[in-house]
C-alpha cells in the first residue's frame, strides 16, 4: 500500500529503478509463502501505469510473459491477484503489443472460469471482457463460443459485481462474432428453472440487442415466444421490457412488430405474464413519447387497463406505471378520459381504484389537466367555469 503511491507519486523519475523493482517482483512471485506471491503479484496491478509512463514496454511485456506462465497457481486469492496484474499489463499494453499474444492469452483463461471463486471469476472475466472489448479480432470465433458457454455458469454467481460484468462481455462478444450464436446460446438458457440465471440471460439478451441493433434480436426473440412454456415466455417479456428500455428512441421502429406480441400476453391468464408485459408497455411509451406511434400505444393501454383490479401488489404496481408511462406518451387530458368513468361509481372498491390513477395523473400532470375537465356550469358560491380556458378556445 506504501510503495504503489510512491511509485506512482514519481512518475517518470521512478524510470532509472523500475528494472531493480520489476527484478525484486519476480523473486517474490517464486516465493514459497502464498501471501508474499500474492503481495507480488497486486504490487504489478499498482505500478503497470508507471510502467507505461516510462515507456518500459520491454519490462511490461517480460512481466506479461512471467505472470501467464504463472497461470497454474493452486491458491485461489494469488490466482485471482495474478489475473488482476495480468488485467492492468494488457489495459497499458493494448491488445496489439501485449505478449504473451492475445490469442494464446485467452485459451488459457478459459479453464480458470470453471474456477468458483470469487475473487478468481471476478478478475477472470474483467480480463475476458477487456478483451472481448478491444481485442476479440485476435481470438477465432469458435474459442468465444467455448467462453459463451463458460459465461452461463457465470451467470449463477452470488456477486453482482460478477453477474454484471458477465451480462456486458456477452455485448462485447456478441459484437465482435455476431449476435446469432451468442443469442441462440442465451434464448437455449431461458429453459433454466433458476430464477437469477433466467433474470440475468435477459439483461444479456438486451444487450445483445443494444450493441448489434435490435432487429438483429427481435424476430429470434418473438419466435421463441410460441414455445408454450411459462418459463420461456416470461423470459422473452422481461427481454423485451429490459430491451425497451436500454434503447429508448429507437424502439419506435419496433413498436408496430411486437403490439400483437403485447396483445396476447396482457390477455394471458397468468399473472405474470400480465405483469411483465405491463412493464414492457411502460418502457415502450416513454420511448416514443412524442415520436408518432400514439396509435400503437393506445391499443396496448386498452389491453392493459382492465388490470387495474387486481390486487397483486407487483401487477399493480406495473399497471400503475404503464398507464403513467401512457400519461406521458398520450397526453394526461387522455388518460383522464379513462378515469373520469370510475371516480364517481357507486362501488367502493372502484372509485378507491380509479382516484389512485387520479392522483398519480394530478402529480404528474396538474398544470395540463386544467383545459380536460368536463364543462359544468356555476352553482351560485360555487364557480366552475374556466372564463381564461373560455376566451383563448
Amino acid at each position: 500500500d506504501g510503495f504503489g503511491p510512491v511509485v506512482n507519486a514519481l512518475g517518470t523519475r521512478a524510470k532509472p529503478y523500475l528494472p531493480q523493482i520489476c527484478g525484486t517482483i519476480k523473486w517474490r512471485l517464486n516465493n514459497k509463502s502464498a501471501e508474499v506471491r500474492q503481495q507480488a503479484a497486486d504490487l504489478i496491478a499498482r505500478v503497470a501505469s508507471v510502467m507505461k509512463t516510462c515507456e518500459e514496454e520491454q519490462l511490461m511485456g517480460h512481466l506479461g510473459v512471467v505472470l501467464y506462465e504463472y497461470l497454474g497457481e493452486e491458491y485461489p486469492e494469488v490466482l485471482g491477484s495474478i489475473l488482476g496484474a495480468l488485467k492492468s499489463i494488457v489495459n497499458v499494453t493494448g491488445m496489439s503489443k501485449m505478449t504473451p499474444p492475445v490469442k494464446d492469452l485467452l485459451p488459457r483463461l478459459t479453464p480458470i472460469l470453471k474456477n468458483r471463486h470469487e475473487k478468481v471469476q471476478e478478475n477472470c472475466i474483467d480480463l475476458v471482457g477487456r478483451i472481448a472489448d478491444r481485442g476479440a479480432e485476435f481470438v477465432p470465433a469458435r474459442e468465444w463460443m467455448r467462453i459463451c458457454f463458460e459465461l452461463l455458469e457465470m451467470l449463477k454467481a452470488t456477486k453482482k459485481a460478477i453477474r454484471r460484468a458477465t451480462v456486458n462481455t456477452f455485448g462485447f462478444i456478441a459484437k465482435a462474432i455476431g449476435p446469432q450464436d451468442v443469442l441462440a446460446t442465451l434464448l437455449n438458457n431461458l429453459k433454466v428453472q433458476e430464477r437469477q440465471n433466467r433474470v440475468c440471460t435477459t439483461v444479456a439478451i438486451a444487450i445483445v440487442a443494444e450493441t448489434c441493433s435490435p432487429f438483429t434480436v427481435l424476430p429470434a426473440l418473438m419466435n421463441e415466444y410460441r414455445v408454450p412454456e411459462l418459463n420461456i415466455q416470461n423470459g422473452v417479456l422481461k427481454s423485451l421490457a429490459f430491451l425497451f428500455e436500454y434503447i429508448g428512441e429507437m424502439g419506435k421502429d419496433y413498436v408496430y412488430a411486437v403490439t400483437p406480441l403485447l396483445e396476447d400476453a396482457l390477455m394471458d391468464r397468468d399473472l405474470v405474464h400480465r405483469q411483465t408485459a405491463a412493464v414492457t408497455v411502460k418502457h415502450l411509451a416513454l420511448g416514443c413519447a412524442g415520436l408518432g406511434c400514439e396509435d400503437a400505444i393506445t391499443h396496448l393501454l386498452n389491453y392493459t387497463w382492465p388490470n387495474v383490479f387486481e390486487t397483486s401488489p407487483h401487477l399493480i404496481n406495473a399497471v400503475s406505471e404503464a398507464i403513467d408511462g401512457a400519461r406521458v406518451c398520450l397526453g394526461p387530458g387522455f388518460v383522464l378520459g379513462y378515469t373520469l368513468q370510475g371516480l364517481f361509481h357507486p362501488a367502493r372498491k372502484v372509485r378507491e381504484t380509479y382516484w389512485k390513477i387520479y392522483n398519480a395523473l394530478y402529480i404528474g400532470s396538474q398544470d395540463a389537466l386544467a383545459a380536460h375537465y368536463p364543462q359544468l356550469e356555476d352553482e351560485g358560491e360555487c364557480a366552475y367555469r374556466r372564463h381564461e380556458l373560455d376566451m383563448f378556445l
